[in-house]
């Protein structure tokens, strides 16, 4: 036995002979309709945005409706990140128990 085996076998606590473990924890609960509508807007936002640089890239729009394209776009990233975000916060918000076991959607 080395030094390293010695020190490692001392640290071990042996449970005693009658260790019952508790009771299984409760499974998750499901994601609520807001943290859905939430990651559908995700997707969605998702899409319009790959749509309107892939048609700016593709077709050669007159100077002014090319600002509008581009303006979706940025809009498109804007509505992504605020929808993560509160994608976020919902599924966080899911994780702790509600008053009167009510869901809150």
């Amino acid at each position: 036995m080395t030094p390293d085996d010695r020190s490692t076998s001392e640290n071990i606590v042996r449970l005693p002979a009658e260790f019952e473990p508790g009771p299984e924890p409760e499974p998750p609960a499901r994601p609520s309709r807001l943290h859905g509508t939430f990651v559908a807007g995700m997707a969605l936002s998702a899409l319009a945005g790959i749509a309107s640089l892939f048609a700016f890239i593709t077709v050669t729009w007159p100077a002014e409706i090319g600002r509008y394209i581009i303006g979706l776009f940025f809009l498109c990233g804007i509505v992504f990140l605020t929808c993560a975000s509160a994608a976020v916060f919902s599924a966080a918000r899911d994780t702790y128990p509600t008053r009167g076991g009510k869901d809150l959607d």
